[in-house]
This record gives structure tokens, C-alpha cells and sequence, in this order.
């Protein structure tokens, strides 16, 4: 894979005058069609890193380049936000229309896309999503979850390259939660769409191909999900969780049990388990 975001030597405060940087020198690559899951605990700096994707924010020092476009370069703004999607936490903030289809072509109208070319794009999106039958519906009368999917499908009606994902699941119940990473995971695997999501659920993070956890503006790991779970004690100190099966082997080693693997999923977690009571017979 080819890296598609380039952080080099990232550093961002909000105003000259605070002492504290929000952002300390950053480097860090995103490949080309890849997953990644950003961890932090409030104020370690990640949403205000996700924001510098398409320019929302400009770095104070270093740079960042999406898709070898310099995020301050003004005459490339229109090209780099093509490029990069956004998705909030609150759907409701970005559904600006009040029929579900109408509300997915209002990116691409605004872009100026040909008409016969928004029906195709709209009727893609909301195909991608599996909100294809909700297309005529008032989308105040939807779930949050279907929100967030149309929300999602309005983005991906641009046709991204990328898409920056802002903790999309914290006002969703369980149910919602599980249909927009779904719509995630296939949107990556299937469409080969770049995927950088914050989030503050170790389970959604488990099924990206990396993680990066922040704390206070640096990043202090960086690796496949497996090899950041098996940090838990430096992940406990700057106030984060593991997966619960990640917590329970955790305990067992602990308590003199011999487990040798990190275990990310309620099935290996299982396995673990019944290979341990199986050797005791």
C-alpha cells in the first residue's frame, strides 16, 4: 500500500497565547485503503487531529498532506475536501434535508454534478449502506442508527477517497452502533475507501487493521489491534480500557494462570478458556 495521509512533524495550538500544545510534533503515516481506529481519552488531542484531514484545522507547524495535497494550500481546498469525507457524532447535524434520497444528493448537487450522474451516485450510496428501501422516507422518523447511515451515504455520495469518522457511534444505542460499523467495515473491505475513525469503543477498535491511542497531543502507541491490547497496563494508566476478553486473561495471568497470547474476541477469549480446562482434565 501506498501511504495516502502524511503527518510530518504536526504540531497545533488553538491560540499563540496557551502554553500547552494541543498537537506535539505527529508523525505518522495512513496507507492507501487501510483501517485505522484512533484512541484517546477526552482532550488527548484525536478529534483535533481528525480535523486537520481536510482542513478544518491547519497545523500551527509541520504539515499534512492527503493524497500528496498540502492541507494549506487554498487553491487545493475544493480537491482535498473531495477527497475526504466527514461524519460527526450527532447525525442530525449533518441530515440537512427532509426526504432521505434528496438529503444524500445535496453534496453532489453542490458540487455540480450532472443530474443523471447524482441518480447514480444517490442510488450507489444508499445501496452501500443498505438504506436503499428507506430512499422516499422523512428521515426524521428514522433510528439514530439509519441516520447515521444516511449520514454516511450523503458523504459517500462525493465519492471520497477517505472517510474521517468522529466517534459516529457515541449517541447510538447498542443496535445502531452494530449497523454503522457494519456499514464500516464493508465500505473499507468492499469499496476500498481509506477509513480513520475515533472512538472511545475498544470493541469497534478491535476491527480495524491498526490503532493509534493518543494521550496528551502524542501518540504513545501505535500497531495492529493485538499488539496494542497486549500494553494493557500502559493503556490503564492513561485512563483507557481493553476489550472485556482482553481485561479477563489480563486478570488470569495475573492471578498465576499461564496464558501466553493476546485475546481480542469474545471467541478466542472462549477458546483460551476451554484449552486451559481441557489441560487440567
Amino acid at each position: 500500500m501506498k501511504p495516502f495521509i502524511s503527518f510530518e512533524n504536526l504540531s497545533f495550538k488553538y491560540s499563540e497565547e496557551e502554553p500547552r500544545w494541543v498537537l506535539e510534533n505527529i508523525n505518522l503515516t495512513i496507507d492507501d485503503g487501510s483501517f485505522v481506529a484512533v484512541l484517546g481519552h477526552n482532550g488527548s488531542g484525536k478529534s483535533t487531529l481528525a480535523k486537520h484531514l481536510n482542513a478544518i484545522l491547519l497545523p500551527t507547524e509541520g504539515k499534512v498532506y492527503v493524497d500528496g495535497i498540502d492541507t494549506c494550500d487554498e487553491e487545493k481546498l475544493f480537491d482535498l475536501r473531495q477527497r475526504v469525507g466527514m461524519v460527526f457524532q450527532n447525525p442530525d447535524n449533518q441530515i440537512v434535508a427532509t426526504v432521505v434520497e434528496e438529503d444524500v444528493a445535496f453534496a453532489p448537487e453542490n458540487l455540480g454534478v450532472p443530474p443523471a450522474e447524482i441518480r447514480e451516485r444517490v442510488d450507489w450510496a444508499l445501496e452501500a449502506v443498505s438504506m436503499t428501501e428507506y430512499r422516499e422516507a422523512a428521515s426524521y422518523h428514522l433510528s439514530g442508527g439509519q441516520k447515521q447511515r444516511i449520514a454516511i451515504a450523503g458523504v459517500l455520495a462525493m465519492k471520497p477517497k477517505c472517510i474521517v469518522l468522529d466517534e459516529p457511534t457515541a449517541m447510538l444505542d447498542p443496535q445502531g452502533r452494530k449497523e454503522v460499523m457494519k456499514t464500516i467495515r464493508e465500505l473499507n473491505k468492499n469499496e476500498g475507501i481509506t477509513i480513520v475513525m475515533i472512538t472511545h469503543y475498544m470493541n469497534e477498535a478491535i476491527m480495524a487493521d491498526r490503532v493509534v491511542v493518543m494521550d496528551e497531543g502524542h501518540v504513545i502507541l501505535d500497531g495492529d489491534p493485538y499488539e496494542v491490547f497486549s500494553h494493557v497496563d500502559e493503556l490503564k494508566s492513561v485512563g483507557l480500557d481493553v476489550p472485556q476478553p482482553t481485561e479477563l486473561m489480563y486478570l488470569l495471568k495475573g492471578a498465576g494462570v499461564d496464558i501466553e497470547k493476546t485475546v481480542l474476541t469474545d471467541e478466542e477469549c472462549a477458546e483460551v478458556l476451554y484449552n486451559l480446562l481441557e489441560g487440567q482434565r
